[in-house]
């Protein structure tokens, strides 16, 4: 989890006394042994550990010690409570929560990579920031469901690992829907002294998170209007700031600024109806509804907000080719009868059943699996099954989809042989399983089902030990 150091004031830095434990490298924390500093921040200091029960490495999250603050160790252990009730594929997986020598941790997956904030400041492909972002989304809309409001989300709140997986993290501020109740004493924003603004300044109080007890709750170059009026914030609040982070990430820069908070907030209030920037009439439009001022004017829900970004974000369809004669025609079908013959005289001397021969050369996985499940698919599923309950059926075929490929690309790998062959056999029939279970909930044949979706899981699982 990198840290822009600029970001940090001299107690948060790694040099800096981290509690009184002095933890350094090669010391351990209840079973964990540290390794190195991931990062820091207000609320603890992120290290790279290992787990030598299990053999792997992980990240513990250690609770810094400000004056024996009861206030840091309760946000340390919602955060945990928040993040181990989610079990989704874009979220980060938390381990365990402990106490070893008087200091709070969390242990969870580590991920090598780095967060949105940090990536997006580098040029990058638009395919691969819709990608993350769509993502994060989805992660997003996971917690929702959970009945969790993140409270923070912004791109340094998601980690992207070396392979392109997106996972939301840090839910230190997040409450239980059920248990937010209370309202919030709007900040006096007049006391802070005036900051710039622009895509990356991590020093400016903009950027950084007001998370004191009866102040503003987040960071306010992500903050909705609610926030900053001291209201309570919901799923809503938690939309418009991912719309903020998507606008970031197509366009290069938050489409709110300010060199205060009072300028901010006074943005935020008049919305962009009247700002295009980069962005595509219809990706301008889907943002716009979720960066109203009003929270009922956004969108209903995540899931509602990500059908709509996926739709308007798919890459336009490649023209059909244009009619060639009928003379041309006629010469073409001859030859593609000649090249038959000699296919079908080929195969009959040789095993079939696979569409990738032993000895072949394989399709990319993306494109061998395209016609099963990828996002024009969910984005068609989407409008078919619309509501909360798609998201956990959506997660297990993204995670179908991520196994498959991985499996596909370590077969193809392999040397010709009869093992080869049958890993692709059994891959192509899971593939062909998962686009007959998507085809008939596109047609509205069939009802969403998670079960039989954990069973393609397996298959594949299954495929990948032959």
């Amino acid at each position: 989890m990198p840290v822009d150091p600029s970001a940090q004031t001299e107690a948060e830095r790694p040099g800096a006394a981290a509690g009184p434990a002095q933890l350094a490298a090669g010391a351990t924390l209840g079973k964990y042994k540290l390794e190195r500093v991931l990062g820091a921040g207000g609320m603890g200091v992120v290290w790279a550990a290992l787990d030598p029960d299990l053999e792997r490495a992980v990240a513990i999250k250690v609770l810094r010690s400000i004056d024996g603050s009861e206030v840091q160790r309760t946000r340390l252990l919602r955060e945990a409570r928040a993040m181990a009730r989610l079990k989704h594929p874009n979220v980060l997986t938390v381990y365990e929560v402990g106490t070893a020598g008087g200091v709070d941790y969390i242990a969870m997956e580590l991920v090598e990579g780095d967060n949105l904030g940090a990536w997006f400041a580098k040029p990058q492909p638009r395919e691969d920031m819709i990608a993350a972002v769509l993502a994060a989304g989805r992660g997003l809309a996971a917690a929702h469901e959970a009945g969790i409001v993140h409270r923070d989300f912004k791109p340094e709140n998601v980690l992207r690992d070396h392979k392109g997986h997106a996972y939301v993290t840090d839910f230190g501020l997040a409450f239980g829907q059920v248990e937010d109740t209370g309202e919030l004493v709007p900040l006096a924003v007049a006391a802070l002294s005036p900051s710039g603004s622009g895509r990356r300044s991590p020093d400016s109080v903009l950027d950084s998170p007001l998370t004191q007890t009866g102040v503003l709750i987040g960071t306010p170059a992500y903050m909705a209007p609610e926030q900053f009026a001291g209201r309570a914030a919901g799923p809503r609040s938690d939309q418009f700031a991912y719309c903020v982070t998507v606008w970031e990430a197509l366009t290069g820069t938050r489409p709110f600024r300010g060199k205060d908070l009072v300028e901010l907030q006074g943005a935020a209030a008049a919305g962009v109806s009247q700002m295009r920037g980069q962005l595509e009439q219809p990706v301008h439009a889907v943002l716009a509804r979720g960066l109203s001022a009003n929270p009922d004017e956004r969108w209903p829900s995540m899931p509602a907000l990500l059908a709509e970004l996926e739709r308007v974000l798919q890459p336009a369809p490649v023209a059909p080719a244009p009619r060639k004669s009928s003379r041309l025609v006629l010469v073409l079908i001859l030859v593609a009868v000649v090249a038959a013959a000699g296919a079908i005289t080929e195969a009959v001397t040789r095993d079939h059943g696979s569409s990738t021969s032993a000895g072949g050369t394989c399709q990319p996985a993306s494109e061998a699996f395209a016609n099963a499940w990828g996002p024009g698919k969910r984005a068609e599923l989407a409008k078919k099954h619309p509501g909360v309950g798609s998201i956990a059926v959506f997660a297990m075929l993204d995670e179908v989809r991520s196994k498959w490929l991985k499996a596909y690309d370590a077969a193809c790998a392999l040397p010709a042989s009869d093992d080869r062959r049958d890993r692709l056999d059994c891959l192509n029939e899971v593939r062909d399983e998962v686009a007959s279970t998507t085809g008939e909930l596109a047609d509205g044949d069939s009802d969403l089902d998670v079960t039989g979706v954990v069973s393609l899981v397996t298959g594949v699982e299954g495929c990948a030990k032959n």
